[in-house]
């Protein structure tokens, strides 16, 4: 499915036009089209800007891609809305009492409790919010926490770049790049000069995380 009309309006809110309708389908990863998902896809229009926007649905789609290959079975609706929500703490770095991941989980909590999502589906959310940020998540801390994680790397640092390459194409380009890199690290950036004991600052200075996007397969590949 290809989308269109995609791109945040630098306009108040309230002037800002409705999100487009919940994709089916991008490339050929099914997307959830339950309420919560639909209200999450409706959240993240109005709350993320675009470069973010589109790097959560890239996520998605790459988490679900290394689900079919590892042949794991997940939940659609948690894998997406874990997705959709993880980095919205970078988004209001001023604003957070604490670092981005745990506060985007404190977010994604309150969001999707007040849409009737079961308590222990909004705990598996914010965990694997969480712990997108922290080494070493394995399948104990719950196959979406895994599939967001292994996602995010793919998407920031290529790392399991050749394990997408069916969808690689069609998911980039109906949710493109653009200057994602650049401006995903000064985000971390702007923590890390704040908050110093984060994971962010683990991510930018012991794994080098420019030097590592630098020579990611996005760029040279």
């Amino acid at each position: 499915m290809t989308r269109t009309g995609y791109t945040m309006a630098a306009t108040t809110m309230s002037a800002m036009p409705p999100p487009p309708p919940l994709p089916i389908r991008i490339a050929s990863i099914d997307v959830p089209q339950d309420e919560i998902s639909a209200a999450t896809w409706r959240w993240a229009h109005r709350s993320l800007p675009e470069y973010l926007l589109n790097h959560s649905v890239r996520s998605y789609c790459w988490g679900a891609e290394i689900a079919a290959r590892e042949e794991w079975a997940f939940d659609p609706q948690i894998l997406w809305t874990a997705s959709l929500m993880h980095d919205i703490g970078l988004t209001r770095i001023p604003r957070n009492t604490t670092c981005f991941e745990v506060e985007g989980a404190d977010i994604a909590r309150r969001f999707l409790a007040g849409h009737d999502m079961p308590a222990d589906a909004t705990n598996r959310v914010a965990v694997a919010i969480v712990l997108h940020m922290r080494p070493s998540v394995t399948l104990g801390d719950g196959i979406e926490a895994v599939l967001l994680d292994r996602a995010t790397s793919v998407d920031v640092r290529g790392e399991g770049y050749d394990l997408i390459r069916a969808i690689r194409e069609g998911v980039v380009g109906d949710f493109p790049r653009g200057a994602f890199d650049r401006r995903f690290l000064a985000a971390i950036e702007r923590e890390v000069a704040v908050r110093p004991t984060c994971q962010s600052n683990r991510l930018l200075n012991e794994k080098r995380l420019a030097d590592w996007m630098a020579r990611s397969p996005w760029r040279t590949g």
